[in-house]
């Protein structure tokens, strides 16, 4: 196999391919409940948050950080909704909801300190009971760094998630809960 010089265009593509295999395991995982898999993927020190849409004529379109948002967790906070997901007491997921994430539009570059910005749109469907169905349409914004894969080959491909900002296309919600993770 020839070595690929860093920049090619074969380089790009490896990369980018490499990131959309990391999305599609993330989505695997998150629509078969295996959160606590997903949570691994983040960096320990990780930020995860989606600012508000803002419908005012002359105002910018989302909230700024430290502007009241749709959620703002950390990884520890993360790990509770996770421990909250998976108890047997959590209301909002009795019986647990059927959800299908779609991936598509992944955009990747390298940054100067060796991490990767990467964005994706997404479309999760979310079926709850025999009658509720909900739909979320949005944009991530992520920053990725690499980590040393473990040898198997659906460990998330050398990827960790140090920040995602979820940009929902939703000006407001008409669901019971928002108890679903982008």
């Amino acid at each position: 196999m020839t070595a690929v010089e860093p920049g090619t265009r074969l380089d790009r593509m490896l990369l980018s391919w490499s990131v959309e295999q990391f999305y599609f395991h993330e989505a695997t995982l998150l629509d078969e409940r295996r959160l606590r898999e997903w949570l691994a993927l983040w960096d320990p020190e990780a930020r995860y948050w989606a600012p508000t849409r803002v419908n005012r004529e002359g105002s910018p379109d989302v909230t700024v950080p430290g502007q009241l948002g749709v959620f703002e967790d950390n990884h520890l906070t993360l790990a509770l909704r996770v421990a909250s997901m998976e108890a047997k007491s959590a209301w909002a997921e009795i019986p647990p909801s059927r959800t299908r994430r779609l991936i598509s539009n992944v955009q990747v570059s390298e940054s100067d300190d060796g991490t990767v910005s990467a964005g994706s749109n997404f479309i999760v469907y979310r079926s709850r009971l025999e009658s509720v169905e909900h739909w979320f349409v949005g944009r991530r914004s992520d920053r990725l760094e690499r980590v040393e894969p473990t040898g198997r080959t659906d460990d998330g491909a050398g990827w960790r998630i140090r920040e995602r900002m979820v940009l929902l296309d939703h000006a407001s919600f008409r669901t019971d809960n928002i108890s679903v993770l982008f």
